[in-house]
């Protein structure tokens, strides 16, 4: 995140990583896997808190940090196209990873289901940060695309 983000952007967009990466991580893990059963951790960090792993979550921070603020740097409705698609594929692929080494588990559940979570997470922070204005970028986009 510090290569990616400026330190003073990374302040402005601090609360959003929290809300965004640690609030939102830790009730879709505490629902996930409390609540509805589909995921299951094993061994994953030192710390947990209800059986899901806090610093794994708390990694979420940086990302929804990254996030936003490469989503308000693009110019183009590609750019804003791959930066919607890269993230979600990024936590697939980190839940890929976490499989195959037998640190999580699925029940009923599969890495199609977790892009399409992840990527209305994203989708739903975009909005977020579209109506409070931070987004002021994509504003003339859409008459590009008339």
């Amino acid at each position: 995140m510090f290569l990616v983000v400026p330190w003073e952007r990374i302040k402005t967009l601090a609360a959003i990583g929290l809300v965004g990466g640690l609030g939102v991580g830790l009730v879709l893990g505490y629902l996930m896997q409390n609540v509805f059963g589909f995921w299951t951790y094993h061994h994953v960090d030192l710390v947990s808190i209800f059986g899901i792993p806090f610093f794994l979550v708390a990694g979420w921070i940086p990302v929804v940090i990254a996030f936003s603020h490469l989503l308000a740097q693009c110019k183009n409705i590609i750019l804003v196209g791959v930066v919607l698609l890269a993230f979600p594929l990024s936590a697939t692929f980190i839940h890929l990873l976490l499989l195959n080494n037998r640190m999580l588990t699925y029940h009923n559940w599969n890495l199609p289901l977790t892009f399409l979570i992840s990527l209305g997470i994203h989708l739903a922070i975009a909005v977020y940060l579209n109506a409070t204005g931070r987004l002021e970028n994509l504003q003339g986009l859409a008459r590009t695309l008339k």
